[in-house]
């Protein structure tokens, strides 16, 4: 069997055999991993991966060396070469050395949490402290009182992703090692049982929910956290756990009606119903579903792959499933540059924008000054230049320090901020397309020629001159005009009530 971290950690600790935990604390540039951990033993035997490559040697090599000397925790830095390119990349690693004795039954606890499924945080003191602890979507904790890191590990659960956090001048690193997300197989048909066995090599957990026991059995499904047959599907879904990282597929023509309606009413992520064009438009005509549940209903389900068998269709569903839970765009990573927008500004409007393109599929990278002047910072993505990262309706914006941890960030599903109120950063960017949502009610520099299809909100900009299109921002009739020629309506002077 392929051991996972836990597993081997749980393992070495019964033995009082000593190891060490690398972690991946932070990237900037190229790097082939964002995040991830890896265990390695004294023989230099590992567990997990970072990365592979150069990256994956120099971290072997120090922690066997860490394990030698008995060294307490510690941060390192790894750069990254790629080809003739030097210092292409900066990872940044964190190392600690697991002696017999320490916390046990420690990491055993933890083994025992993923073999079960349970959602859990592995935190750690970035302060050479050797501190480490748990806390489990149950509420069982594991070394961990402090109040206020307890809550910060409740919220890394519900938020679904690692983070570094400061706690009374202590910086801790929070990291969640079983993947929250859950797939609910509502069918268990030869499409289901494909996705199944995919699911379970990407590590996520899976129901199954079906009226018939011969197609639910823990033959076809050996992986399932539950499989529940039931009279009816409403019965069998009532006994289920559906939550915001529940991602649901439908494949059974008998239940695709039943199912929808019940599922609209919890908060999966994802309701992805197998079958036509035709049948999605059959189904939509018999049930009422109201605009803003759409966006999470996908029938077909899957990308466009040309899938034909189960587990084409399969992987096909698991791509969106993915593509969906990460924010991407699903295009090629080759192509994703070249359609690049880049956002002038990152007040409210200017966020709504954002949001729209991201949304849209379209890679953003937004340009700010180093203090914004802000009044609705609760939905403005330029507050993250004074917090480092903000976040709204659920979209995650980061401050960066340079164009290529912009793009590594871009990425990772986060839309990216940098100072350059001057726009220096452009040439480098070379974006299809530039949107001033400085909103300053003048030019500040932006030029016709700055990328092939520029944009401006309100006035102050005249299209056909200094950008393509003008779009009009007074309240009224006219609010979000789409102007080829000539200007928006002028400055008042007088500024608007702000709700």
């Amino acid at each position: 069997m392929n051991k996972t971290l836990f597993y081997r950690a749980g393992e070495l600790e019964k033995t009082s055999s000593p190891f060490a935990l690398v972690t991946i604390l932070n990237t900037t540039g190229s790097a082939s991993r964002n995040n991830g951990s890896m265990l390695v033993e004294r023989t230099g035997a590992i567990t997990s991966t970072i990365g592979g490559g150069a990256l994956e040697a120099f971290a072997r090599e120090t922690a066997c060396q860490a394990i030698k000397e008995k060294r307490e925790d510690f941060s390192v830095c790894f750069t990254v070469d790629q080809e003739a390119k030097k210092g292409a990349g900066e990872v940044s690693l964190f190392i600690q050395v697991v002696e017999h004795g320490q916390e046990s039954p420690f990491f055993g606890i933890a083994r025992e949490w993923e073999q079960k499924s349970i959602p859990f945080v592995f935190g750690f003191s970035l302060e050479n402290t050797s501190s480490r602890f748990l806390f489990s979507s149950t509420h069982d904790s594991v070394g961990l009182s402090d109040e206020a890191l307890l809550e910060q590990a409740r919220k890394s659960l519900e938020e679904g992703f690692d983070k570094r956090i400061e706690i009374a001048g202590a910086e801790h690193f929070l990291t969640i090692p079983v993947p929250l997300t859950n797939l609910l197989l509502i069918g268990g048909g030869h499409v289901n049982q494909a996705i199944a066995n995919l699911a379970h090599s990407l590590g996520y957990g899976f129901q199954v929910v079906e009226t018939r026991a011969e197609y639910a059995s823990s033959v076809l499904f050996p992986y399932a956290k539950a499989i529940v047959v039931a009279p009816t599907l409403e019965e069998g879904l009532q006994k289920v756990s559906i939550n915001g990282f529940t991602y649901t597929v439908v494949a059974s023509h008998t239940f695709d009606q039943p199912a929808l309606e019940y599922l609209l009413a919890t908060p999966t992520a994802y309701i992805g119903i197998l079958g036509s064009r035709l049948k999605a438009r059959m189904l939509f005509q018999r049930i009422s579903v109201p605009s803003d549940q759409k966006d999470r209903i996908f029938c077909p389900i899957g990308l466009d792959l040309g899938s034909e068998t189960p587990s084409e269709i399969a992987l096909s569903t698991l791509s969106q499933i993915l593509k969906e839970k990460n924010g991407r765009t699903g295009k090629a990573l080759r192509d994703l540059a070249k359609s690049l927008v880049v956002v002038r500004g990152g007040g409210d409007l200017a966020t709504g924008v954002i949001m729209r393109l991201v949304n849209a599929g379209l890679p953003v990278v937004v340009l700010e000054t180093e203090k914004p002047t802000v009044i609705r910072t609760t939905v403005s993505f330029a507050q993250a230049m004074f917090g480092g990262a903000t976040k709204v309706e659920g979209m995650l914006a980061k401050q960066c320090s340079n164009i290529e941890e912009a793009l590594t960030v871009m990425q990772r599903g986060i839309v990216p901020l940098l100072v350059d109120p001057l726009g220096l950063s452009l040439e480098k960017l070379n974006p299809i397309c530039i949107v001033d949502a400085i909103l300053a009610k003048k030019n500040l520099g932006t030029t016709l020629d700055d990328a092939p299809l520029v944009i401006a909100l309100g006035p102050g900009f005249t299209a056909g001159k200094d950008c393509h299109v003008v779009i009009e921002t007074k309240r009224g009739h006219s609010l979000g005009r789409v102007i080829r020629e000539g200007e928006a309506i002028a400055n008042t002077g007088i500024p608007g009530i702000i709700a």
